[in-house]
């Protein structure tokens, strides 16, 4: 087994490439995740029912996080759909809940996107697609949990904030 640090982080961050809403080509772990504090959900955009409301919350949250929003925490919300979920369908999403800097939305190959969710412990089962969970940690200290996200927004913010030591 290797001790190399950065090699047991991307085995369990997978290092995918992905597209987030501007068209942008990042990798999930180089560009998202490694040495930040980060906010993670899976979501797509012809949902109706759940998706729309945990977005919405998500940006009050973003708002909640005042100054730490796009600067010191990010959010990164990965669509599950990625047959439908292009960048340019990410980007009216984004738009449409007044994403600010700081939150990308993205997709990329099914299988890809599977295995992110499954080393972050929110695996697809038996029909279920997303979870209703937020994923949030701080990358640099090794610090990762998961909450509902459909908490009130201030809750949400002093949770992340509190875990991840700002």
């Amino acid at each position: 087994m290797s001790t190399d640090p950065t090699r047991r982080l991307l085995s369990h961050f997978p290092n995918v490439a992905l597209l987030t809403q501007g068209g942008e080509r990042v990798r999930f772990y180089d560009d998202l995740v490694k040495g930040k504090v980060v906010m993670i959900n899976f979501m797509f955009t012809s949902c109706t029912a759940q998706c729309p409301l945990t977005t919405a919350n998500l940006a009050k949250l973003q708002l909640a996080l005042g100054s730490h929003a796009g600067r010191d925490v990010f959010q990164v919300s990965i669509s599950i759909d990625p047959a439908h979920d292009r960048p340019e369908v990410l980007a009216g999403y984004a738009a449409r809940f007044r994403a600010k800097p700081g939150w990308t939305f993205a997709t990329g190959e099914a299988a890809d996107i599977t295995l992110v969710q499954t080393k972050l412990g929110m695996p697809q089962r038996d029909g279920e697609l997303h979870t209703g969970m937020l994923v949030y940690g701080n990358e640099r200290k090794g610090r990762w949990a998961a909450t509902p996200i459909m908490q009130p927004p201030d809750t949400l913010a002093r949770i992340v904030l509190r875990v991840v030591d700002l």
